[in-house]
């Protein structure tokens, strides 16, 4: 279990050979040594004094860094608690119907989280994600999952003008319930893998829609980095007063958003 958070999930994975750690529902990763700063509430010159190892040096990606550099997914089976085509209330009280659900062949568990399957562009199962209504995290990623190497709803786009790039699954899922091409990138990275996978999208522009916070505007700056010189890109201003696309309830609003985009 992540010592970071409380969870009832196994998510944090610790490779001694690496040196490195990973928590799969979001708290953090990096050096063994930034690990024991943070478990042990150290100072910086506490931990100097503890640790004598030179620290290994992560990019922001650690999957790109740190996963065999084959780019086949492993394909996994859903949990033996998966009930697929039930769902929590909850998820209805946003706005989603049961018709995008089921499209994504989604479903739910005993906690009553919906729990959304996650394929990669051919279409293979490789993993899923569990969107919580009140844990902390809120998102809890399979164990194992590879998101750098994913992007979510890229097997079904078909030739379109533009495809939108949210962070989530759900942002994604909502912009699909409005008639608006997009796949996700599950967090706020792009990775060099994604944008492989985004070239290979048969579409003329790629329009990114990140979260309206400080995250999201670095993850912006860095995808433009990433992809600015090689595909068409544009980015939305997410309305003040809305975190994320999903928040926009208003069809027309959303509408607007996304049609005044801005082009770099």
């Amino acid at each position: 279990l992540c010592p970071f958070h409380l969870d009832h999930h196994s998510s944090c994975s610790i490779n001694i050979d690496k040196g490195v750690w990973i928590c799969h529902a979001g708290c953090g990763q990096g050096s063994l040594k930034s690990f024991l700063k943070r478990k042990l509430n150290l100072t910086q010159q506490e931990l100097d004094a503890l640790c004598t190892e030179t620290e290994y040096t992560l990019d922001l990606d650690f999957f790109e860094q740190y996963q065999p550099t084959d780019d086949a997914l492993q394909e996994v089976t859903l949990p033996d608690e998966f009930i697929l085509g039930k769902y929590p209330t909850w998820i209805f009280t946003r706005g989603f119907t049961r018709k995008t659900l089921d499209s994504w062949g989604c479903g739910t568990n005993r906690y009553q989280d919906l729990i959304i399957p996650i394929k990669d562009e051919s279409n293979k199962l490789v993993g899923w994600v569990s969107r919580r209504r009140s844990a902390t995290p809120k998102y809890l990623y399979s164990k194992g999952l590879q998101k750098s190497k994913v992007l979510f709803g890229a097997a079904d786009i078909s030739p379109t003008k533009f495809v939108c790039v949210t962070e989530g699954t759900l942002d994604t899922m909502w912009l699909r319930q409005h008639g608006h091409p997009a796949v996700a990138i599950l967090g706020m990275h792009l990775s060099n893998r994604q944008k492989e996978l985004l070239s290979k999208l048969r579409t003329q522009e790629v329009v990114l829609c990140l979260d309206n916070d400080e995250a999201g505007r670095i993850g912006l700056t860095k995808a433009l980095e990433v992809i600015g010189n090689t595909l068409m890109v544009s980015y939305i201003d997410v309305p003040n007063g809305y975190k994320d696309v999903q928040e926009i309830k208003d069809s027309k609003l959303l509408d607007k958003a996304i049609n005044k985009r801005y082009y770099w």
